[in-house]
């Protein structure tokens, strides 16, 4: 007969496989809650964020939930905290309700902070809770705990020998209540996983009320099992002789059933009702899968150097002019030719005064140029997801990738256009245009201007994208904001990883 022990050493290192379990649970847990929060839209920030947090809670709970019914077994806080004679012995003791628990008001409160939908993330934690559930009682497994009482006739379990080995306890093999739970709970992680792809009148939120009432079905005949292996409940209501897991069950069972037909008939002023699989239908209708970028005051500070050569400019050939600040803030958006065409109507003294401002600009670019904060970050991952970018800018085209590539930018972009690439400048919808017919490849031009947006900083950017037919983003870190925001755009952002939660990833 052979037993696993409960742990194994690397070094002076002891290393319990319960947590190698549960870690493996979690990651798991992880990995398919992100998939399914791409196809909601929700970014994985949210996800990562939420799970620092909500992590943590659910361990303090469950160890709360444990100590709060079982308080004549602590002599002090340090034993609370897993402390024995200023020794870490480990938390010998969680209650999952408790974890769930405190998992689920963390989830409510967190989802109210970042303004996500709150059934969508409790959908994306249900069936998370089913698999962290599977691997501990695989943890429970090895510490040789969760049985039930004797075989009377072992032969099934003994077709299982590493089983019935590590479930021969106290001279008999005993029920694997472990494997009975871990099963039942893997059935209804299936259903859940069928149920949301093929079910079309679920609605969001109903995977959660589903997970709390499956979790009360399995917990309680289970826990009458291990009730009757021999072994005394150490969490049980007072002196009622009640254990606290079989009340919990029941609670879960009608706080499932009720949040299931409140969410229906009550919370609807509240929460909206949306069905799941529509819900991510029209995400997928309308996902972004290309963008495209405007280049001074959106991936590159330039206001600086702009403002410098227009003032440099104006100074060699119109001394006695003094721009004003306004006047300074009216020449970003607008060509060079139509900036300088406002105050002289002589075109080849306009040329010159380009060549000029262009001499200028380039002898001084890429000592006052900077790439704003997150624009690498936020091109490294959408370009490593796959996602086509370009750029559309009024500069030249060799001044554009000249900025882009000092910045360790220009490698990200599928296309960089020029102003000497098209013919009508922006507003006009020739260069977005131009972008999106040499990025669409295989697909329609319909189809790619549906799922395209144009991020820009100003009034001209997001005419451009309206005239394109294609979503428009503006930035507001800009000197005047309220510009922006009168120009309407589709959404807007304060910082350019904000894009990367708006792509979904």
């Amino acid at each position: 007969m052979f037993l696993f022990k409960p742990y194994f050493n690397i070094g002076n290192l002891e290393i319990h496989y319960y947590a190698i379990c549960i870690l493996l649970g979690v990651i798991i847990a992880v990995w398919l809650g992100l998939r399914e929060a791409k196809k909601f839209g929700i970014p994985s920030d949210v996800i990562y964020i939420g799970i620092l947090i909500c992590l943590p809670l659910a361990i303090v709970g469950a160890r709360l939930w444990y100590v709060l019914f079982n308080l004549s077994s602590f002599q002090n806080f340090g034993e609370v905290c897993g402390f024995v004679n200023g020794r870490f012995v480990g938390l010998s003791g969680l209650a999952i309700q408790g974890g769930v628990i405190f998992a689920l008001v963390g989830i409510v409160l967190y989802c109210k902070h970042r303004k996500v939908s709150l059934y969508q993330i409790l959908d994306l934690v249900a069936p998370g809770f089913l698999i962290g559930q599977i691997f501990g009682r695989w943890g429970n497994f090895f510490n040789q705990e969760l049985y039930g009482p004797i075989i009377q006739n072992p032969g099934f379990i003994k077709l299982f020998p590493f089983i019935a080995d590590q479930m021969y306890i106290n001279g008999a093999y005993r029920h694997p209540v472990f494997l009975y739970e871990g099963t039942l709970n893997l059935i209804g992680l299936v259903l859940i996983l069928v149920g949301r792809r093929k079910i079309r009148d679920l609605e969001t939120g109903d995977l959660m009320a589903f997970y709390l009432v499956w979790y009360g079905i399995v917990r309680i005949p289970m826990e009458v099992l291990r009730l009757n292996s021999g072994v005394s409940d150490p969490i049980m209501l007072g002196d009622t002789g009640i254990p606290v897991s079989i009340v919990t069950a029941v609670l879960f069972i009608i706080v499932g059933v009720v949040f299931f037909i409140l969410k229906r008939k009550v919370l609807t002023k509240i929460f909206a009702r949306q069905k799941y699989i529509e819900t991510i239908e029209l995400v997928s209708e309308n996902h972004i899968d290309t963008l495209i970028f405007d280049l001074d005051g959106t991936l590159l500070d330039t206001k600086t150097l702009i403002d410098m050569s227009f003032i440099e400019t104006f100074k060699h050939f119109y001394p006695e002019k003094e721009l004003t600040e306004e006047e300074l803030d009216s020449f970003f958006g607008p060509t060079l030719k139509q900036s300088f065409s406002r105050y002289c109507t002589d075109e080849e003294k306009v040329n010159e005064m380009i060549e000029y401002y262009r001499a200028f600009n380039v002898a001084n670019h890429d000592n006052i140029v900077h790439a704003f904060p997150g624009a690498r970050e936020m091109l490294r991952t959408l370009h490593g997801k796959k996602y086509n970018l370009a750029v559309v800018s009024s500069k030249k085209n060799d001044l554009v990738k000249h900025g882009l590539d000092l910045f360790g930018l220009l490698d990200y972009f599928d296309v960089v256009l020029g102003a000497d690439d098209i013919k009508d400048p922006k507003p006009s919808p020739e260069g977005i245009d131009k972008a999106l017919s040499m990025m669409k490849g295989e697909r329609s031009i319909e189809d790619i201007k549906k799922h395209a947006l144009y991020v820009g900083d100003n009034l001209s950017d997001m005419e451009a994208a309206r005239n394109a037919g294609i979503k428009s983003c503006g930035v507001l870190y800009i000197k005047h904001p309220e510009i922006m925001l009168e120009a309407k755009p589709d959404m807007v952002i304060n910082k350019l990883t904000e894009l990367i939660g708006i792509c979904g990833e």
